[in-house]
């Protein structure tokens, strides 16, 4: 069985989220692998990524942050 065959397999069992992630990690080492291609922008990937995540009504904790240092045991 070559490598495009068991590729083919194990593809077929899975589902659309995770066949998208596949196919952005194959364009990374295509990428990776093309001199002089130019780098696609990170932050517009991300946004694309994300565009149809919904966050509204979502609750945000507050963060709570100590302005001092942790007081050590002497």
């Amino acid at each position: 069985m070559t490598i495009a065959e068991r590729f083919y397999k194990v593809t077929k069992e899975l589902p659309a989220p995770l066949l998208e992630e596949l196919l952005d990690f194959a364009e990374f080492l295509r990428q990776r692998k093309t001199p002089g291609r130019q780098a696609e922008n990170i932050a517009q990937r991300i946004h694309q990524r994300f565009a149809n995540l919904e966050g509204e009504g979502l609750p945000i904790p507050t963060r709570q942050l100590s302005r001092m240092p942790p007081q050590w045991d002497r």
